[in-house]
């Protein structure tokens, strides 16, 4: 299932290092959505993003934190400081941008 997209975006600025992880991240789970038989991976739009250095909506950044979360158990050495970085920032940008959850749901 697709990630919605609605919300506002979430500018995150990328150094060379971490746009180079960022797209070896999303294009290996790109890579793998397809080789599952999806035939229009959700990866594809945040790569843009990556590539235009735009905003990215909510749910493309939780595609790039989950994308970063895989590609980083097996990253080469070069990719993990930066990836490591960018994964936090992304990961704290997602959490901002989620609706508060009520602490008294269901009371």
């Amino acid at each position: 299932m697709t990630p919605p997209t609605t919300g506002d975006p979430i500018p995150l600025s990328l150094s060379r290092e971490e746009a180079w992880v960022a797209h070896a991240a999303l294009l290996d789970a790109g890579a793998a959505a397809v080789d599952a038989g999806d035939d229009a991976p959700a990866q594809c739009r945040p790569i843009r993003r990556v590539e235009r250095e735009r905003p990215f909506a909510p749910g493309d950044a939780v595609v790039l934190r989950d994308a970063l979360i895989d590609y980083l158990g097996d990253a080469p050495v070069r990719d993990r400081a930066p990836g490591r970085a960018l994964l936090r920032r992304v990961d704290d940008a997602v959490e901002s941008s989620s609706p508060p959850r009520d602490a008294h749901r269901g009371a």
